[in-house]
């Protein structure tokens, strides 16, 4: 079977870990064979030189992968390819997980993944509702690149903000994206297989991996 890559990105503090260990654990339910064998890989990127979502990760039993020392999208690309082609054939899982640093571009190591090592790759964007407006004034051209070429944006932490500032955030990233699913959820729940079965039906990447 054909491994599949999933790029979850987003600023920090926007829920990417909480989100991450959700898709964790529902792919690892959706993969077939051996519960035992290590079906769900994650790579965790980041910019300083020591992890610390990594220790939450490798606690629930996931199998992670620190890249240090640099952002997947820019210096560290051929070392990203590297380690998501040397993950590929010292566990042959089924997915690869990348959490993407808050200053990554998510589009760029799709394409990367795709164009050097043929696999199929696909982007989750998680933004945080309540930042939203503040962080796109700061910083406009860099959000607007970030939601780039991706089918999948959580909007995360609506239980923060009232609905009528959910739907203007929606409306927003629709600016700059017009084929994102925005889905309005609060990580810190459990986020249901039904929820993630339609985010992957959508995306187009799911094909049938779902154990009878």
């Amino acid at each position: 079977m054909a491994i599949k890559v999933i790029i979850v990105s987003g600023f920090l503090g926007s829920g990417k870990t909480s989100v991450l260990m959700q898709l964790a654990r529902y792919l690892i339910e959706i993969s077939h064979g051996n519960k035992n064998e290590k079906k769900v890989v994650i790579i965790e990127n980041e910019i300083g030189t020591a992890g610390i979502d990594n220790l939450l990760l490798e606690n629930a039993d996931f199998t992670v992968k620190n890249l240090f020392a640099g952002c997947a999208c820019c210096t560290s690309s051929a070392k990203l390819t590297d380690t998501v082609d040397y993950l590929s054939k010292e566990y042959s899982p089924e997915w690869i997980i990348i959490e993407a640093t808050g200053l990554a571009f998510p589009s760029k190591i799709k394409s990367a993944v795709e164009t050097e090592l043929g696999m199929q790759a696909m982007t989750i964007i998680v933004v945080d509702a309540k930042r939203w407006f503040r962080l796109l004034g700061a910083m406009e051209n860099f959000v607007s690149e970030q939601l780039k070429d991706t089918k999948s944006v959580l909007v995360n932490k609506i239980d923060l903000v009232g609905e009528t500032t959910v739907e203007k955030v929606q409306e927003s990233i629709r600016k700059y994206n017009r084929d994102a699913y925005c889905y309005p959820v609060s990580a810190t729940n459990e986020l249901s297989a039904g929820f993630w079965d339609d985010l992957f039906e959508k995306a187009g990447i799911l094909n049938g991996t779902r154990t009878p």
